[in-house]
Formats: structure tokens, C-alpha cells, sequence
């Protein structure tokens, strides 16, 4: 009797044993892998305080809506300093592309009225005593100074037409390209500030559901520091591993048929990536039915909609 207990311990490991022998196996065209989600997480380009922020976790946004909003006084700041260099910069252009004013003319011409008008009188009164020069009435010398006023007259009369006609004139070619690049190059200053005071408002660049929130409003949020993440509509994907044997099943675009506890039908999903390197099996969980000591890890993206959740554990079957 003694001998029979001890040796009981022993039948009943042998019996099990035998009794998971003669368990089914499950079947080689299904692996089990599990559900994977690729988070989308929204972060700001420059530091700042978060002034406004409309969506909670579990709120569904569209591409476009706001997310949240950052402090804007220094890019609004420099958004107007900017905005009065293109002022500046297209008046210079105009003044250089009009001439002198009109009043500046009026004065120009003014004085080139004078100066013919001493001309005329310059000729008049050689003209006069130009006889009485000739007869010896009156000093050659006198009448050198009369032809010396004559000239000087002349000269006076042709350097105010110049005026009148310089100021007339545009600027010169190469100040008036200077003044244009000026205003392009002020242009596109405004146009970068523009850009930065948008960077302020964030909004959504993809459809989806807020996930995550890291930070709240009123907080001091860091460049590059995410605020939250979005779990975007086709952010589903199934990763599962096959041994080598099977590789040749699977190529990216294939389908798969995947299963899950509680899915009322298989789903298909598409093998979008096929690991070029062999890993060594991974816990029994994800490898059921496998006998190979290397595996292949293989990703297949889910439809969007689907109901399946990340970490669920799913059977994969090949085609």
C-alpha cells in the first residue's frame, strides 16, 4: 500500500502528460500576435504657455480643428515691427519710382526762370553798349565784362534746366533695384512672421480621437514637448511572428484573416511590413504552435473603424 502511494505521484505526471499528448494541436496557418496602435503626438515647435486648449481625452477631432493655442504676445510684436519695415520699404520704392515732388519742381523751375531772365538782361546790355565798344566810347575792357556776364548768365540758365529735367527723372536704376530688394526682402519677413504666429495655434493634421493629454491649460509647454496624442482613424496594426518556413506566404499588400475573443467576424488586414532579419522566438503567447527556434516579425495594418483595441491578443491566419 505504501509502495502504491509513493508511486502514485508518478502515474498521475505520466497521465497528464499523456492527456496533453493526445490535446489537439492547433493549426499551422494561425499564429497569435497581438493588436499595436502608432500614436500620433502633437507638440509644439517653440516654447510657450498654454493659453487654450478645447479637447478633452475621448473627444473626436477632424483634420483642421484646433487643438490647443499658445501664448502669442512676442510674435504679434514682431508680426507689426515687421508689417512697418514693408511699409517703409514700398514708400522708399514709390519715392524713388516718382521723382522729386511737386513743390520741389515748382522751386527748381522758379530758379531756372531767374537765371534766364538775368540771361536776357546779360544780352541786352551787350547788345546796348556792344556799338558804343566798337566806336572806342566806351573801354574794351568793359566790353570783355559784359560778354564774361553774358556767358556766365548762359551757364546759369543751362545748369537749372538740368535740374528741372534730373528732378523729373525716377531715381537711379541701381538705387531703385536696392529699394525693390528691400521691399521683397521685407515681404518675405513678413510673410515668416505671419508663419510663427500661426505656429501658435495648433491644429489637427489628421481625423481621429484624443488618447492622451499630457498637459493642461495654464502650463509651460516646451518645444518639441508633446501636449497630447491623437489616435488617428487607421492607427491599428497587428504584429505577429513566422518561422522561415512559412515566408514565403506573406509579401507586403497580401491579406490576412484576423480573429478575436468577443469579434463577431474575422477582419482582413494588410501586410504592410515583413521584418528582413530573424529574431529568436518570443514568449509562448505570441507563438503558439511554433516548433521553430528563429521567427520573422510581420506587421499587417488594420481597416480603419475597427473595434479591436491595443494589446488584445489576436489569431492570425495566413492565406
Amino acid at each position: 500500500m505504501r509502495r502504491l502511494a509513493r508511486l502514485f505521484p508518478i502515474i498521475a505526471a505520466i497521465s497528464i502528460a499523456a492527456l496533453a499528448s493526445c490535446s489537439p494541436a492547433p493549426p499551422s496557418d494561425v499564429h497569435v500576435g497581438y493588436v499595436e496602435a502608432e500614436f500620433v503626438y502633437v507638440a509644439p515647435p517653440k516654447p510657450g504657455w498654454l493659453v487654450a486648449m478645447p479637447v478633452r481625452e475621448g473627444d473626436s477631432v477632424q483634420a483642421g480643428d484646433l487643438l490647443f493655442e499658445l501664448d502669442k504676445d512676442q510674435e504679434r510684436l514682431i508680426y507689426t515691427e515687421v508689417e512697418g519695415r514693408v511699409a517703409q520699404a514700398g514708400a522708399q520704392v514709390k519715392d524713388l519710382s516718382t521723382g522729386a515732388r511737386p513743390a520741389e519742381i515748382a522751386a527748381l523751375q522758379a530758379q531756372l526762370d531767374e537765371a534766364k531772365a538775368r540771361l536776357a538782361f546779360a544780352q541786352s546790355e551787350l547788345d546796348r553798349s556792344w556799338p558804343l565798344i566798337e566806336d572806342g566810347v566806351v573801354a574794351k575792357v568793359r566790353g570783355d565784362q559784359l560778354i564774361a556776364e553774358r556767358d556766365s548768365a548762359s551757364a546759369r540758365v543751362k545748369a537749372a534746366e538740368e535740374a528741372v529735367r534730373v528732378a523729373r527723372l525716377a531715381g537711379r536704376a541701381a538705387a531703385r533695384e536696392a529699394a525693390q530688394a528691400s521691399e521683397v526682402s521685407a515681404d518675405a519677413a513678413l510673410d515668416q512672421a505671419e508663419w510663427h504666429l500661426g505656429q501658435r495655434t495648433i491644429t489637427a493634421r489628421v481625423s481621429g480621437r484624443v488618447e492622451l493629454v499630457f498637459h493642461r491649460q495654464g502650463e509651460y509647454v516646451m518645444a518639441g514637448s508633446p501636449v497630447l496624442a491623437l489616435f488617428p482613424d487607421d492607427a491599428l496594426k497587428v504584429r505577429f511572428f513566422i518561422p522561415q518556413a512559412e515566408l514565403h506566404k506573406l509579401a507586403p499588400g497580401k491579406l490576412v484573416n484576423i480573429s478575436a475573443d468577443g469579434l463577431p467576424q474575422a477582419l482582413q488586414a494588410e501586410v504592410s511590413y515583413i521584418a528582413r532579419q530573424a529574431e529568436f522566438t518570443p514568449p509562448v503567447i505570441y507563438s503558439a504552435g511554433s516548433r521553430e527556434k528563429l521567427v520573422f516579425l510581420v506587421e499587417a495594418r488594420l481597416p480603419a473603424g475597427s473595434e479591436l483595441r491595443p494589446g488584445l491578443p489576436v489569431d492570425v491566419r495566413l492565406p
